[in-house]
């Protein structure tokens, strides 16, 4: 969507707003579903699980920083709309998986 509005200011600017909101609107839930697998799983570092997924956020946001500032320098600011598409598709797909993996495990019965 950005590839077409960026040619202007005001609908860049409102295109831009609407990415932040859904991009980091996801933090909270994400940030309760590590803290219930960490219950579920390793009640002794629900800390832990939860610090690191904040620390993988920031990661996030630094690596992002950088690889946008790259393609820029390379390619140009009207490239960083395809590059961004693609890592979008790669993450679903991942969220995806890690679905399945978590239906496939939850369908094991536990052994008590």
């Amino acid at each position: 969507m950005f590839n077409f509005t960026a040619v202007n200011p005001i609908a860049a600017v409102i295109t831009i707003l609407v990415w932040g909101a859904f991009a980091f609107g996801n933090v909270p839930g994400l940030q309760v579903y590590v803290v219930k697998l960490a219950e579920k799983y390793a009640p002794d570092g629900v800390d832990v699980a939860s610090g690191l997924n904040i620390a993988a956020f920031n990661v996030g946001i630094a690596l992002g920083s950088w690889g946008g500032g790259h393609i820029v320098a390379e390619a140009g600011l009207m490239h960083t709309p395809w590059v961004g598409a693609a890592i979008v598709i790669v993450a679903l797909l991942l969220t995806r998986l890690s679905g399945a993996l978590d239906k496939k495990q939850s369908a094991i019965p536990s052994v008590a």
